[in-house]
């Protein structure tokens, strides 16, 4: 079935190819030979060549596969070393894969959930049985933080000088040369630990206040030896004392400062709330959301900042409104070939450890539809050694219902793991380890074991990078909430609501715990709503079971849906764009329709009431704003400046 593309080969076929023929020679290839006998190199001039041929060379070790170059002082030639090729054979029990499983499943960002799950269809290949084991009663959702997430990683891990805009928690930018040493999250955040070169000291940078993108530099040697970026994020400590802010909030308001207040001193139509902070950036959007509910009383910096977040969403509120058009199906952009690359190769070696799977099965274990399989077929069947006969490109035969690749004897082995492969699901099984009386423990430890065994060039990743989940974080509802859903108790919460900004009781049948992006959510059957219901954690200001149970019952508690805003079929339509950074936040709303403008990401959501919107719009300063309908832009617009006009300090 082999044959030659008439459209020229693309840059996937391209790279599968260039792997096929460095590593089925022993003696390696020249780069004159290499312009001879690629397609793609022919008619370039020696510098253009040059440009490109370094580009693939990164893309092929960036997917984990190493060349290596022989000759000094003569002609250099490159090849790919089979053993530095092949992922070492590590057998997975079912239990186990069944848990790797769950480690790809904790991801829920777009890049490393494809990494964690092409990364789990390799190392479980050759099982063919279907595990049992499912998240029940806590279910964690890993999210990196925005775009600088994968630079970073791969920074600390190359050791690297990095570069960035950083928007510090007093309101200052300033530009940061570091040291990159690690990177990790607690608290639902995620932070850089490095040195910095200018403060001469180290230094701990939340990810989400990264403003640029990050520039790589020269290789340091500044992390001290045995540093474990678990142990410098354990530092971190909210409970120690900080500044003090005074605020006056207007009465029946603010619900969620006050519940953080040292004191609470009752005024006319305002309290007096005090409370520590160590934040003033975050401090400033919790007010900013109140509107002209809230003043700073001190410090000075706090109500200048608030200030500031209300100029910048007003600003982003009153800047003109892109032509766009809505679409059911989100625009994600094209994936880099490399995926591409990586997917077809992992498929030959799956083709040739199971000899002659079915076009079902496949579909299956790399969770793709035929259709998609079947393009990847198409591609495999299009690479060969450069610039081969016919007879010399893979033979791929599909017809018959099953697959059978032939003349690919050296791609046979599975690929070893790239650094994001590796960093997803070891970060992911060292989550799981974590969970408190996880009931597949024993399970998670014999995959991560010998996950650490396959992940051969990733020694001492956990060093550099660590996840706590907040389950591990001291919560005085968890252990209330975990004991009702294990036992089918009825709850009752109060619960404060961010739409209406007040308290409210809730008798609940709760469900199970689901952690997303840092933040805790309650799954439960609300008894007033008769639905399924989703609860931040962190709003809950007190959760006592009723000692009343309740019989599970699949009509009403089934839940397999991850999600944490539940909007109703008559709620508004509104339309909103998030700015780049916030961009992965956009799910949380339950989108209907999307597009993409620039780097503005725009949602169509269903909101019961637009009242919310203006303080949503206020606590993210400009990073978030209405695009429609016109009277919900007008009404937030018309809210922020009349914010603005009592802003300050009293």
């Amino acid at each position: 079935m082999a044959q030659i593309n008439p459209g020229g080969p693309s840059r996937a076929e391209k790279l599968v190819s260039l792997t096929y023929a460095l590593i089925n020679t022993p003696h390696g290839y020249s780069k004159r030979q290499l312009r001879k006998i690629v397609d793609d190199y022919k008619g370039l001039s020696e510098a253009a060549f040059d440009r490109k041929f370094d580009r693939d060379k990164k893309d092929l070790r960036a997917m984990g596969i190493p060349l290596k170059t022989l000759g000094e002082g003569g002609e250099e030639h490159y090849l790919i070393p089979p053993e530095s090729y092949r992922l070492p054979e590590v057998r997975f029990t079912t239990e186990e894969s069944a848990v790797l499983g769950l480690a790809a499943q904790l991801w829920k960002d777009t890049d490393l959930e494809s990494f964690a799950t092409r990364a789990t269809g390799r190392l479980a290949v050759g099982n063919t049985e279907d595990g049992e084991t499912r998240f029940t009663e806590y279910v964690p959702r890993l999210h990196a933080s925005g775009p600088s997430f994968g630079a970073l990683l791969n920074a600390v891990w190359s050791q690297e000088v990095v570069t960035f805009q950083y928007l510090d928690a007093q309101g200052n930018t300033s530009e940061r040369n570091v040291d990159a040493w690690g990177i990790g999250s607690r608290f639902g955040n995620w932070y850089l630990v490095g040195f910095d070169n200018a403060r001469q000291g180290q230094r701990m940078f939340r990810l989400s206040r990264i403003l640029s993108d990050v520039a790589t530099g020269k290789h340091h040697t500044s992390r001290p030896a045995g540093f474990k970026i678990s142990d410098a994020l354990a530092r971190l400590d909210p409970h120690v004392s900080g500044e003090t802010a005074r605020i006056a909030i207007a009465k029946d308001t603010g619900w969620a400062l006050r519940s953080h207040a040292a004191t609470i001193t009752p005024g006319d139509d305002h309290d007096e709330v005090r409370l520590q902070f160590h934040d003033l950036m975050s401090l400033a959007a919790d007010i900013a959301k109140l509107g002209n509910n809230a003043t700073v009383i001190e410090p000075t910096a706090l109500g200048v900042e608030v200030k500031a977040k209300l100029q910048g969403a007003l600003a982003g509120q009153q800047a003109a409104v892109p032509e766009f058009k809505l679409s059911k199906r989100r625009n994600v952009g094209r994936p880099p070939s490399t995926d591409a690359v990586a997917r077809n190769l992992d498929i030959i070696a799956y083709v040739a450890k199971l000899g002659s799977p079915t076009v079902a099965q496949t579909s299956k274990h790399f969770g793709l539809d035929e259709k998609t399989l079947l393009a990847h077929l198409q591609t495999i069947m299009m690479c060969g050694v450069p610039n081969g006969l016919p007879d010399e490109l893979i033979d791929v035969e599909w017809e018959t219902g099953t697959i059978s690749i032939n003349n690919a004897e050296a791609l046979n082995e599975p690929i070893r793991l790239s650094l994001p492969e590796a960093a997803a699901m070891l970060s992911g099984l060292a989550s799981l380890r974590q969970l408190p009386d996880f009931e597949h423990s024993s399970s998670v430890e014999g995959a991560f074991a010998k996950l650490q065994q396959a992940a051969v060039g990733f020694e001492g990743l956990d060093s550099v990078l660590s996840i706590a989940l907040r389950s591990t974080e001291e919560n005085s509802n968890y252990a209330v909430l975990i004991r009702a859903i294990r036992e089918n108790q009825v709850v009752n919460l109060k619960y404060y609501s961010a739409s209406s900004d007040a308290l409210s009781e809730r008798l609940v049948e709760p469900i199970r715990l689901v952690e997303h992006a840092g933040r805790q959510y309650l799954r439960a059957w609300s008894q007033r709503n008769e639905q399924i219901r989703s609860f931040r954690v962190d709003r809950i200001q007190l959760a006592e079971a009723t000692g009343n149970n309740f019989a599970a019952d699949p009509a009403k508690h089934e839940d397999a849906e991850d999600i944490f805003f539940t909007p109703g079929a008559e709620d508004t339509l509104v339309v909103l764009g998030f700015g780049k950074r916030l961009a992965l936040i956009a799910d949380e709303y339950a989108p209907e329709q999307w597009a993409k403008v620039g780097d503005e990401l725009i949602a169509e959501i269903r909101m019961s009431s637009i009242a919310v919107l203006p303080g949503m719009i206020a606590y993210h300063g400009g990073d978030l704003r209405v695009l429609g309908p016109d009277y919900a832009r007008k009404h937030v617009e018309s809210w922020l400046q009349d914010a603005l006009s009592t802003t300050g300090t009293v």
